[in-house]
């Protein structure tokens, strides 16, 4: 979510946002380009149906228009904000169609260019709905700015004067928390205006990474060559053949090593952009700033550091447990990604993973299930991939009043499968939230965006567990498990170290030179993976890391991949024991949108993330993995 707060802002801010994958089925080797699926995917009933949110892109053209027609209208009430409670209602209700109809627009947009990357057109919707969208962001920056201005008391009495001002009394809640933050109406239109320059950085930084790079192909030992792009590196450091491991570790971070200093570069003006808009905002670090538009306390995050770091020594007795599985003694940097043991071999088409998700998912209520399978046969996905589709996975539930979508690219296996319960849960936390909550608290913090999905993903792992035929089986789920966890946990942790580290290094005035950043970033590796106590040993050269991950543009995001991660363990536990009242405060959390702060939401919900507690059951659940694991191995031995 933006810096620039909320409602409207943070709406235009984030218009194409949708909720993704988690980061360990997100891994870049998840945006490689899937194959075509065949007939399957050019079936109708396999393809979502955007007609429902707009008949035609005419229809969705009218909608920009009309939408750059209304912006102005809000100035009427310029200047008048504190003059009645109804002039305050026609504000806030004007605010919010604009910030309802970008929405609408942007998921349109959005997901036509992903049916077909190739396409200018919905690419050129995209671009045009920036410009308008950039333009409503400028021509409404005076709203906030003047209801801050109207004394508190007589801001609660014109709320209370009206019943329709009710919805919108967590906006007004937030904006308060925010008044410190918020500038005079002149500046707040530069900053919005500002927009139209923001993410430049991130943007220059993936044209370098997936366009314009030389990367280097090798040879790989079955005689085949492998061109070590992004994609590329992410297949390659899965080989099984640690030979061909070890070409495409140096053959990707060679070259990354090589642009080095223009992926610096991107990143600093990233850490720059941060920097000025905390400062410009009156806050104390470009921690609190990204924070505070969530309501998340910088104890949370810096509880989650330290919390982690403790529990580094399960990390390390996964890795010596990874080691061993592995067949190798000395285990390097280029021994993390291959699967610990074979993956599932079992073909789950879409019908199967769709009854397997489904039954797997009943612990959560008939009603659930219900909607669910709604969602999931009445085209409100896209299911297959096929030439020029994008890659990946996502739920987009920008368009309010419709119905969220969501975009998988199916491949008939267990990964597929549990992409489809994790996305499932992304789609059920927006219906239910829309369903609920008015436009105004219908959205729902990052902070707690993945907690839906992962709850689906523990329900899932715990099914198929119990279904599991055999010891071959069982190690098979409980080491993806172990692998979920140090990518969700343990690995965005240590990206969130970094990601701070550097914030403030920038704070202090210090360059973030390529050299910095390389020495930064390889002492938290070596920390991290035990280079010191001989678990793994990381060469100098994976310092260079840092300028292969995109998320360290995003302004403190990837914290919350970890803490949505803890929270779900703790709920998704409780429900597949069928603790009383678990599975019915879950479905209640998933309709309330933002009508609490997050962290009081998983309060509700039974999970309290401002203790050190629900992070420390969830490595003691690592540890019993481990454990269990363990156990067959010896009887195997025995």
């Amino acid at each position: 979510m933006s810096n620039l707060g909320i409602g409207i802002f943070a709406i235009v801010a984030a218009w194409p946002l949708v909720s993704c994958q988690n980061p360990a089925a997100a891994s870049p080797a998840a945006e490689a380009e899937a194959p075509a699926a065949g007939a399957a995917a050019s079936r109708l009933e396999h393809r979502w149906d955007l007609t429902q949110i707009y008949p035609s892109d005419e229809a969705w053209q009218t909608a920009l228009d009309e939408l750059s027609a209304r912006k102005d209208a809000i100035a009427a009430y310029k200047g008048r904000l504190g003059e009645s409670a109804d002039v305050l209602k026609k504000t806030l209700d004007a605010l919010h169609d604009l910030g309802q109809r970008i929405g609408k627009l942007g998921a349109y947009a959005g997901m036509r260019s992903d049916e077909d990357t190739r396409l200018s057109g919905p690419q050129g919707m995209k671009q045009a709905l920036q410009t308008v969208a950039a333009d409503v962001t400028a021509a409404v920056a005076w709203v906030d700015p003047e209801i801050l201005a109207i004394p508190p008391e007589r801001l609660e009495a014109l709320v209370d004067g009206v019943p329709g001002l009710q919805q919108y009394r967590r906006y007004l809640e937030r904006l308060a928390k925010r008044r410190p933050h918020v500038l005079v109406p002149e500046s707040e239109r530069i900053l919005g205006m500002a927009q139209l320059v923001q993410g430049e950085g991130a943007f220059i930084g993936n044209i370098l990474r997936n366009a314009e790079m030389p990367w280097r192909t090798v040879e790989l030992t079955d005689g085949n060559d492998l061109r070590v792009d992004v994609q590329g590196y992410s297949l390659g450091r899965a080989f099984r053949n640690r030979a061909d491991r070890v070409k495409t570790y140096e053959a990707f971070y060679e070259t990354l090593r090589q642009f080095k200093e223009s992926l610096a570069a991107t990143l600093s003006a990233t850490v720059k952009e941060h920097v000025f808009g905390a400062r410009v905002r009156n806050y104390a670090s470009c921690l609190d700033a990204s924070l505070a538009a969530n309501e998340v306390d910088t104890a949370v995050y810096r509880m989650l550091v330290k919390e982690v770091n403790a529990a580094l020594p399960t990390l390390h007795r996964y890795l010596r447990l990874r080691g061993r599985l592995l067949g190798i003694d000395h285990l390097r940097y280029h021994d993390m990604y291959p699967p610990m043991v074979e993956a599932i071999e079992a073909a789950y088409d879409w019908d199967d993973s769709k009854d397997l998700v489904l039954s797997a998912l009943g612990t959560l209520g008939d009603e659930y299930v219900r909607r669910l399978r709604k969602a999931l046969e009445n085209r409100w996905v896209d299911i297959y991939p096929r030439e020029g589709k994008r890659s990946g996975a996502y739920v987009n539930g920008s368009a309010y009043g419709v119905h969220p979508y969501m975009l998988l690219n199916h491949q008939d296996d267990y990964h597929s499968m549990s992409t489809l319960a994790h996305e499932g849960g992304h789609l059920m936390h927006s219906w239910y939230s829309q369903e609920i909550q008015p436009y105004s608290t219908s959205d729902y913090s990052i902070f707690v965006a993945e907690v839906a999905s992962t709850v689906n993903e523990v329900l899932l792992f715990r099914a198929m567990l119990e279904q599991a035929k055999d010891d071959d089986e069982r190690l098979i789920l409980l080491g993806n498990y172990l692998e979920v966890f140090r990518l969700t946990v343990f690995r965005q942790t240590m990206f969130a170290e970094f990601e701070l580290a550097i914030h403030e290094a920038a704070e202090r005035g210090q360059p973030l030179t390529s050299d910095v950043l390389d020495a930064m970033y390889v002492d938290l590796l070596r920390r991290y993976h035990g280079h010191g106590a001989g678990i793994v040993e990381i060469d100098e050269l994976y310092g260079v890391e840092w300028a292969f991950v995109p998320h360290f543009h995003y302004d403190f995001y990837v914290y919350q991949y970890a803490t949505s991660y803890v929270a779900a363990v703790a709920l998704g536990e409780r429900i597949h024991a069928g603790e009383a009242g678990a599975a019915q405060r879950h479905i209640a959390f998933l309709g309330s949108g933002s009508s609490k702060p997050p962290v009081e939401l998983l309060a509700d919900a039974g999970v309290d993330m401002t203790s050190p507690e629900p992070i420390r059951a969830a490595i003691r659940a690592m540890d019993e993995v481990i454990d269990q694991i363990e156990t067959i191995l010896k009887t195997r031995r025995d």
